[in-house]
């Protein structure tokens, strides 16, 4: 139970962290305040990554993990923005004027080749946190076969 419950608060912990700092970039991009609910999928698309980061090993190319990364959270926009900006009508985000949208506008091309570059910086700080704050081992990464590291 004692391993349960720290591996649940660490988990609390990349939450927020994650949840915060979408806000603040959601913030920022709309120039005003962003919807709440932004927070929670934040918080919501970092876990996901990072428990996504934790199946893969060091050996996986970085690139493939950022392309997992990318169609995971095209995946959690359609569903929650089909749900929150389709059925409940709230307009949180809407694609439909931009090229390459579909979904009724909650998933773009533009925005999912962000979220491939998103999904990579999502994945260092996520094996950063886990390294230095909770001890884990140094983390390395691999492109093409070349291996690097950051820290």
């Amino acid at each position: 139970m004692k391993k349960l419950s720290k591996t649940l608060s660490e988990y609390v912990i990349l939450f927020f962290v994650y949840a915060i700092i979408y806000f603040v970039i959601e913030t920022v991009w709309k120039h005003q305040l962003t919807d709440y609910r932004m927070f929670i999928l934040g918080g919501f698309i970092g876990v996901i990554i990072g428990l996504l980061n934790n199946i893969f090993t060091y050996e996986t190319d970085l690139l493939l993990q950022g392309y997992t990364g990318m169609i995971t959270v095209c995946l959690v926009e359609a569903v929650f923005g089909y749900q929150w900006n389709i059925v409940q009508g709230l307009g949180i985000w809407d694609y439909t004027a931009l090229p390459f949208s579909a979904v009724a506008g909650q998933v773009n091309l533009f925005f999912a080749l962000a979220w491939f570059f998103l999904s990579v910086i999502c994945i260092f700080l996520d094996d950063y946190i886990w390294y230095k704050l909770f001890h884990h081992e140094k983390p390395y990464y691999k492109i093409l076969g070349k291996k690097f590291e950051l820290y």
